[in-house]
């Protein structure tokens, strides 16, 4: 498993340091210097540094040194590079100060090849929200990784929630993809949600319908806890695991003593989750066992 390294200890702490004083002129001919003898260093430190604090002054000439010379989409785009955290907030920065960015982003992107760092560019893409990448998103609907697939999916509902594309979507064989489809849609109070959310009820797949009893009580539906609790007297070890993180998600204190009942299920991985969804309600609920946590991971999340 790759760490995403750090920039240079001496080149970051300079940069800060420098950046922080008074006299704009040593700072602007440390950073000349620095983009001259440390590249590569001097851009991760530049990004970590517009993640921490932002377009200030020397943020904003950092930005547009990056802008202007630097191909720095590679370096958010790697793993190794920086914490997904600082590519995110530091993206932010950028967007603001690069008025081609998505056009720059889109670019690299779309010449990417190994789905972690597919992956990587499509976690960016919410600190971006531009709708010059669905061309790009549309592509990767077609990609072999169901991964990438469903993120992608995930990213275009929530960019362009078009009916007919979601009805699309949601007949789609892979339940990841529904399921993120549906997801999508949880802050959108519409009624074509409210119908999409009814109509996902009756899949197949446990994930599924949990995400669309999810976006129905997100909309205020008062028959979306009446199915949660039919759901959790299934005869699919799954299924009742699905409500009970469902019932932990939405926090309503209702499902209380539904969750008290999944509590002493005869099936261990259900317990752990009513458990666990139980403690986000009620702080003073047991923990449960290392066994029991053991035990959960058995269980994948799509049937």
């Amino acid at each position: 498993m790759q760490h995403a390294a750090k920039p240079d200890v001496s080149v970051r702490d300079e940069l800060f340091r420098n950046a922080a004083g008074d006299d704009a002129e040593t700072f602007a001919a440390f950073f000349r210097k620095i983009r001259k003898t440390s590249p590569t260093e001097a851009t991760r430190a530049c990004l970590c540094y517009l993640a921490q604090k932002g377009l200030d002054a020397a943020g904003q000439k950092m930005a547009l040194w990056l802008a202007s010379e630097v191909p720095y989409c590679k370096v958010l785009f790697d793993n190794s590079a920086l914490p997904l955290e600082i590519a995110a907030k530091a993206t932010s920065a950028l967007v603001k100060a690069d008025p081609q960015f998505p056009a720059k982003f889109r670019k690299e992107a779309e010449a990417l090849l190994h789905t972690p760092q597919i992956l990587r560019a499509l976690s960016l893409l919410p600190a971006i929200s531009s709708n010059g990448l669905l061309p790009w998103l549309h592509k990767l609907n077609e990609h072999v990784d169901e991964r990438v697939r469903s993120r992608a999916v995930k990213l275009l509902c929530e960019l362009r929630p078009i009916k007919s594309q979601l009805e699309q979507l949601l007949r789609d064989d892979n339940a990841r993809v529904r399921a993120n489809a549906i997801e999508a849609l949880w802050n959108k109070k519409t009624t074509e949600a409210a119908e999409l959310f009814k109509a996902a009820l009756n899949d197949t797949n446990h994930r599924v319908v949990c995400n669309a009893l999810v976006g129905l009580h997100l909309q205020g539906d008062a028959e979306a806890l009446v199915k949660i609790g039919e759901l959790c007297q299934s005869p699919q070890i799954a299924v009742r695991r699905s409500m009970a993180w469902c019932l932990g998600f939405i926090a309503d204190p209702r499902g209380i003593p539904l969750l008290q009942t999944l509590s002493k299920d005869a099936t261990p991985v259900v317990r752990h989750r009513a458990l666990r969804s139980l403690q986000a309600l009620q702080p003073e609920t047991p923990a449960p066992t290392a066994t029991v946590e053991a035990a959960e991971g058995q269980l994948p999340i799509l049937a």
